[in-house]
């Protein structure tokens, strides 16, 4: 900066013109740039009372949509992030010294995961959900450029990188057309680039992994470079090589209810009856509907009443918490995992007299123990909540359960609610599909004589689309069914059921 005495003489003066001009050119390059940080800081405004406005009627319902749930939590997560940067400041005193609850980056990444999820089991078109449509629920909102490059992101880093191609594609779309603003456009060539690299790689990877899995290739580890990838698309679990890339396929194809349950010569052998075999049920016979001979799997009707299911849920909502999976590899335990999602609490028979009443009720209806079943496992399904396929069998029950108990000889599944999109329990080496119905019950059995797990129980729940899906699970253990149960004519025959009563 010059200085001098200007006033002195005029002519010395006419430099000021200069100054003039770049003092106006300062000021309005600074009310532009603040225009234009004010009008991102209006922007998330006007969202988050749009939000409010969309939200005002029945919230659950409105978050129930994982579109809606998405946006909801990216407004209050990097969105709100960005407008602090703006302000060039913390929350103000009133957000600090109130009560407010923000959702983290690992609720963003769940919510988008939870999206994913949903789209790729129900194979869901990402234009439309980018419109809000969504299986199963009234139309949510649409998404912003903005708001599909972070679907966009989120995709990459979770390795749906088809998701995240067509999230990306649908981003440069909306940014070219002017539909709305991005934060780091430059970012969306780069992902874009990464994404299609990493699906070519991840596709000659699955190739490779379905081709050792269906035995037309093999790998040694000392020799092959390729072994070590392979071992991270393989899954590992207790059940390696039994659940193949065909299951996969049937899970989604099951899910999306686009197979037919079972063969109609098979169909014709199975019966709707009901079963009065128990003192208990002279007066109340139950409904059954027989999906399976053998293994036995029975859908059972009104089991519980909506009183009933209102205790348990008041029973389970304060000691909810997330559900975590067993660890086969790096020591027995257990651990939270993408491929379970929900929570779960455990209710047992101190907790409220309903809880004994239960166990008799199941008792007179199957016919087995609960003297040495679990306890009831109340499960909550939320936004893309769902259990990827499994079997309900450990391949060590002693170091679970002691060397009292035994396997996991039979699975009872209660429906405490309905589901308006999705949340359907599948078994795909049978091709059958059962919907959550309120009050019903699905039952089947897990062990063939021999006492290994049946591999045609491998069941799954599929991801909830909309809504809440409630669920309680007891797992009956073979001690105690030493005289209720009995051995087929071979090994490999399923378990048939031993009682005094015959069904009427």
């Amino acid at each position: 900066m010059i200085k001098g005495e200007l006033y002195s003489a005029l002519a010395g003066m006419e430099t000021l013109l200069d100054t003039q001009k770049v003092l106006l050119e300062t000021l309005d390059s600074y009310i532009e740039s603040t225009e234009r940080k004010l009008k991102k800081i209006k922007k998330l405004r006007d969202d988050l009372t749009h939000l409010q406005n969309a939200s005002s009627g029945n919230f659950q319902d409105f978050v129930s949509n994982p579109i809606n749930a998405f946006v909801l939590i990216k407004k209050l997560t990097v969105d709100w992030d960005d407008a602090k940067i703006i302000m060039n400041c913390v929350p103000t005193n009133e957000i600090a010294t109130s009560n407010v609850v923000f959702p983290d980056h690992e609720d963003l990444s769940g919510a988008a995961k939870a999206l994913l999820r949903v789209q790729q089991t129900y194979g869901l078109e990402t234009a439309s959900l980018a419109e809000g449509r969504i299986l199963g629920a009234v139309d949510g909102l649409s998404l912003s450029a903005d708001d599909c490059f972070e679907m966009g992101r989120q995709a990459f880093h979770a390795g749906s990188y088809d998701n995240a191609i067509s999230w990306l594609e649908l981003t440069q779309q909306k940014q070219f057309e002017g539909a709305s603003e991005i934060r780091n456009s430059s970012e969306i060539s780069r992902y874009l680039t990464m994404s299609e690299f990493q699906k070519e790689r991840s596709e000659f990877m699955l190739l490779a992994s379905s081709l050792l899995q269906l035995g037309f290739m093999s790998v040694t580890k000392t020799e092959n470079p390729i072994s070590g990838l392979i071992e991270k698309v393989v899954p590992k679990n207790a059940f390696v090589g039994q659940t193949s890339i065909i299951d996969e396929a049937t899970y989604r194809k099951l899910c999306q209810s686009s197979m037919q349950a079972v063969s109609a010569t098979y169909l014709s052998n199975l019966k709707c009856q009901f079963l009065s075999h128990h003192p208990f049920l002279l007066l109340q016979p139950v409904k059954e509907e027989q999906l399976w001979v053998e293994p036995k799997i029975s859908l059972f009707y009104d089991i519980i009443s909506d009183k009933e299911i209102d205790i348990m849920k008041s029973l389970a909502l304060p000691a909810l918490k997330r559900a975590e999976v067993a660890e086969y590899n790096a020591g027995f335990g257990h651990r939270v995992s993408d491929t379970r999602i929900t929570k779960i609490a455990w209710l047992r028979e101190m907790d409220h007299p309903l809880i004994p009443r239960m166990y008799r009720r199941i008792e007179a209806i199957t016919g087995l123990s609960s003297s040495s079943a679990e306890p009831f496992q109340m499960a909550n399904y939320g936004l893309g909540g769902h259990f990827h396929l499994h079997m309900d069998v450990l391949p060590d029950t002693e170091t679970y359960f002691g060397p009292e108990m035994g396997n996991r000889v039979a699975t009872w599944l209660t429906y405490l609610s309905d589901v308006n999109g999705g949340g359907a329990t599948v078994f795909p080496r049978l091709n059958i599909t059962v919907w959550p119905k309120k009050g019903s019950a699905l039952f089947w059995h897990n062990v063939k004589s021999n006492g290994v797990g049946d591999i045609l129980t491998l069941h799954g729940a599929c991801p909830v689309v909309t809504g809440s899906k409630w669920v309680t699970n007891v797992w009956f253990h073979e001690r105690g069914q030493e005289f209720r149960l009995r051995c087929g004519l071979y090994p490999e025959s399923a378990l048939k059921l031993t009682h005094g009563f015959k069904n009427s």
